[in-house]
């Protein structure tokens, strides 16, 4: 399946970014959105959680992220932005559920990693799997469909 390439206008993004700002659940299934400033191009982005309820295919980590609009545990599965120069929505999956899950299991002893290993796997998990991407996107364009 080929996914969707998100090009839109700034006063889409903005009507977007101003629907999750206005709304504590606009997903209202178990995922959840938040509006977060980009301190270093202070622009919106919008970041997707997880809920027990509502994670990728397969997801094999706890829930280990509080956030203010929700009382559930949730885990940050990645961003997206709008790059006005080009008019696309970028995304990026980051996973920090599975970096800890990692380093736990690290720091336990189970597994089998030198430093640089153990450095390699830390920076493959956090940028997720197949699955995680494809939720990411799915997300996106869910959110997009309800509000634009």
């Amino acid at each position: 399946m080929t996914e969707k390439t998100w090009n839109i206008t700034n006063s889409q993004w903005e009507q977007l970014a101003a629907a999750v700002r206005a709304s504590r659940d606009p997903l209202e299934d178990g995922a959840l959105a938040l509006v977060e400033r980009h301190a270093e191009t202070n622009s919106d982005v919008i970041v997707f959680y997880a809920t027990s309820l509502n994670k990728p295919a397969g997801w094999p980590y706890a829930f280990p992220e509080n956030i203010p609009i929700s009382r559930k545990q949730v885990a940050s599965i990645g961003r997206a932005w709008f790059e006005g120069e080009t008019g696309f929505v970028q995304f990026e999956v980051a996973l920090y559920a599975a970096a800890q899950a990692l380093a736990a299991d690290y720091e336990g002893g189970a597994g089998d990693y030198d430093e640089v290993s153990y450095e390699l796997a830390l920076q493959q998990s956090v940028q997720g799997r197949p699955e995680d991407e494809h939720w990411l996107k799915a997300e996106f364009a869910r959110l997009s469909k309800l509000v634009l």
